[in-house]
């Protein structure tokens, strides 16, 4: 095979128009890209693409369409979150492999943070064992949401991650850098196995070994770079090291914002003359509306803009354009969740109160149509981009997918209340801790504080399917039995989660979840279901709203045989992290998840796949 690194610096040394014009006339070689971008579109769902009623909105996607290969039976991870989600493609494994099932989970061998966002206590070398692990925006440096009266639990981020170490303004302020310089160490769940307590990275929570796509093609000297929603959370992605993105851009997306003169987004917060925090009384949070979101997702757009046209992120300076280069749309999955969004929305006033409907109540309403458009609208202004610069027209593979779909796609999800299946078991149990942690969004992941009661829990609950269901008026109790089935289908535990590739073994371990709860379509747990500001969520297990997503591939370089191919095969996101290195001429099975599952690259894409990994036999997890 044409030496991929060699041919990159024969090309750096001959001038920008001879080198155009050598690309141009070389044959396409399928499997020797140069260069990769991943485009990741939050809520995007096959049946969207395919929908007749959405094609008006789609017409750069479905330019990519016609020069690629689409998968319609394409799924991502079960449980449907983002970080799992994310990490599927970049690792070529899902969670029970990589050891992260949510952005919110809980480790029994970790101990608390110094500052818990939660207001629990203070975990030192003297605490038990034991702690819920936050890997989202809780993480990053933060500001009081109250300066006249800090509260460490009441705190408000800026879009580079920059604040207070534990949100407390009497400590020196930390300038962001919408990269690993945004975490905050106190924040972090610790390992005090060794006797001295040392937070837990993203990086570092990673399981077996497991390594990303970054970290191979760092290690062969190629340039990376990545873009998403947290600014420190998804470091996660840099693998093992924490080192492997040349260039990491990802302002967070619960940052407090306003517009300013220009109509540029820009943070809320700002300082007085003494440094004091003053929050703008018009701040909102960048996913309170498709406003903000859209101008959020503008960020990063023009980031990648300044990429593919040879400076940085930040287009301060010059750079490599990235051999492997990813950012993520968000603007998609807030249209879906929007009380006056998604499609279908004719309202619900029983089970969402709020959801009055949309405009129109039926078809697609404006909310969706209109974050689907603009999202369109920026991936054309990507494409035009590569198609526009010589160096890159005829070489880079663009990969749209997305982390998770939503569910339900059509109608209003119904809202319960967040403590009907925790208080259950708690009753059950005749323990109020019995359970440690409770993940929940359509989906419910428990840990208990005595993992010998899993088998006994799971047929209990399984048992509540046979009660009437649940209203948004439910309550979980304490101190009497459950009259209300709260959206159960199925409770996975054991065995059944192992067999169903939920978990990497029959038996508990420190961080699989006790109990796997399949909710039923479109039934979602909120705090407060009569102010539940939502129609639909991501998360679940198995539901086809939530876990089968777009899938695209699509380049100049292609093989004309497989433009405007569709493959019908049934295919994981895991087969993207094989695909995208076997493009640039990498050996997939340098990625531990690739070996551990034996995870293969998309069918029928004319891209070659490497003898190794043919050769490649499957391995255990150690």
């Amino acid at each position: 095979m044409f030496n991929l690194l060699k041919r990159t610096s024969v090309l750096n040394l001959i001038g920008g128009i001879s080198a155009g014009l050598l690309l141009l006339n070389q044959p396409a070689k399928a499997s020797n890209f140069q260069h990769v971008l991943i485009l990741s579109v939050d809520g995007l769902r096959s049946a969207d693409i395919l929908d007749p009623a959405l094609q008006p909105y789609l017409t750069n996607i479905n330019s990519l369409r016609s020069i690629g290969v689409t998968y319609p039976n394409a799924f991502t991870t079960s449980p449907s979150d983002s970080f799992p989600g994310t990490l599927s493609y970049l690792t070529g494994a899902g969670p029970a492999t990589t050891g992260v099932y949510y952005d919110d989970t809980y480790a029994r061998n970790l101990t608390a943070p110094i500052a818990p966002i939660n207001g629990d206590p203070s975990g030192n070398i003297d605490s038990p064992k034991g702690t819920e692990a936050t890997y989202f925006e809780a993480i990053d440096y933060s500001i009081p949401a109250d300066p006249n009266n800090p509260d460490p639990t009441n705190v408000v981020w800026r879009l580079d991650g920059g604040g207070y170490v534990s949100g407390d303004p009497t400590k020196p302020f930390v300038q962001g850098n919408y990269g690993a310089g945004s975490i905050d160490p106190t924040r972090l769940p610790q390992n005090c196995n060794s006797g001295t307590c040392q937070p837990v990275y993203p990086w570092q929570y990673l399981k077996h070994g497991v390594n990303t796509i970054f970290n191979v093609a760092h290690n062969a000297g190629l340039y990376t770079a990545f873009s998403d929603k947290h600014a420190g959370a998804y470091n996660i992605v840099q693998g093992p090291g924490g080192n492997s993105i040349n260039d990491y851009y990802s302002p967070e997306i619960n940052a407090s914002v306003i517009f300013d003169s220009n109509g540029n987004l820009v943070d809320a917060v700002s300082f007085d003359a003494n440094g004091k925090p003053v929050i703008d009384p018009n701040a909102r949070v960048v996913t309170d509306n498709t406003t903000f979101t859209k101008a959020y997702d503008d960020l990063k757009v023009n980031a990648i803009l300044n990429e593919i046209n040879g400076k940085n992120s930040l287009g301060t300076k010059d750079a490599p354009v990235p051999n492997i280069f990813e950012m993520n749309f968000q603007a998609v999955s807030v249209g879906q969740k929007a009380l006056a969004g998604g499609i279908d929305n004719s309202g619900n006033p029983t089970n969402n109160p709020k959801a009055t409907g949309a405009t129109p109540s039926t078809g697609p309403s404006s909310v969706l149509t209109d974050a689907l458009q603009h999202t369109d609208e920026s991936i054309g202004k990507i494409l035009t981009a590569i198609r526009s610069n010589p160096l890159l027209a005829n070489n880079t593979l663009v990969i749209l997918v997305a982390k998770h779909g939503q569910d339900p796609r059509n109608g209003v999800g119904t809202l319960l209340k967040d403590n009907l299946i925790p208080n259950a078991i708690s009753f059950h149990l005749g323990d109020p801790k019995s359970v440690s942690q409770a993940t929940q969004d359509d989906v419910s992941l428990v840990w208990l504080k005595d993992q010998s009661k899993i088998s006994d829990v799971t047929e209990y609950l399984n048992g509540l399917r046979e009660l009437p269901l649940c209203t948004g008026t439910s309550s979980g109790s304490l101190t009497s039995a459950p009259t209300c089935n709260p959206g159960i289908a199925n409770v996975y535990s054991g065995a059944k989660a192992y067999e169903l590739g939920l978990a990497k073994s029959p038996n508990p371990d420190n961080r699989t979840p006790d109990l796997f709860v399949q909710e039923l379509p479109g039934y979602i747990f909120v705090g407060n279901p009569s102010n539940g500001k939502k129609i639909s969520e991501h998360g679940a297990l198995f539901t086809a709203d939530a876990t089968n997503i777009a899938l695209v591939l699509g380049g100049a370089g292609l093989s004309p045989k497989v433009k405007g191919r569709t493959v019908n095969d049934k295919v994981q996101t895991t087969q993207i992290a094989v695909t995208v290195l076997n493009a640039l001429g990498l050996d997939a099975n340098l990625l531990k998840g690739v070996r551990i599952e034996g995870t293969k690259a998309l069918p029928r894409t004319g891209i070659n796949v490497s003898k190794e990994q043919q050769r490649q036999p499957h391995q255990k997890p150690e």
